[in-house]
């Protein structure tokens, strides 16, 4: 079995490119949007055409298109309106033997890696079990046919 691991120190973290990839393989349409938080106002969400991203900014990916460049609003209203797709199960320990997660990693290899992670797949044997334990962001599968602590 195949799983993927972050190799560097920072953390787990996928690339748009994969991401959006990821979507893809599972046949949900999104919408990516780059979050322009304010702690002043309501946030501001601006399409993502391919634009350069800056180590600060994130992106949304809405389930429905806005059809406009620019929306504003606070976090509830906006996922009201557009739904807000679950990126975040991409990265929790259960998912990471997701075939389609492996296979993005596979084919993309460092452009699927997010901006402070260094993702690999690794083999693991079929039937076992195991848990993802890290250090500073550095990844270990840990693995055998009964994991787990008394």
């Amino acid at each position: 079995m195949k799983i993927v691991l972050n190799k560097c120190f920072g953390g787990f973290g996928l690339s748009h490119e994969a991401k959006m990839e990821i979507f893809k393989r599972k046949n949900i349409e999104v919408f990516p949007y780059i979050n322009n938080f304010s702690y002043d106002s309501d946030d501001e969400y601006t399409r993502h055409t391919g634009q350069k991203l800056g180590s600060m900014d994130f992106i949304y990916y809405f389930k429905k298109d806005p059809k406009i460049d620019k929306v504003t609003g606070i976090y509830s209203e906006i996922d009201r309106l557009y739904g807000i797709a679950d990126d975040s199960s991409f990265s929790s320990d259960s998912n990471r033997g997701d075939k389609d997660l492996v296979a993005v990693v596979e084919k993309l290899g460092s452009e699927a890696s997010g901006p402070h992670a260094s993702l690999k797949v690794v083999d693991i044997p079929d039937g076992a079990e195991w848990e993802i334990s890290d250090y500073d962001g550095i990844e270990t599968a840990h693995y055998g046919f009964q994991t787990g602590s008394i």
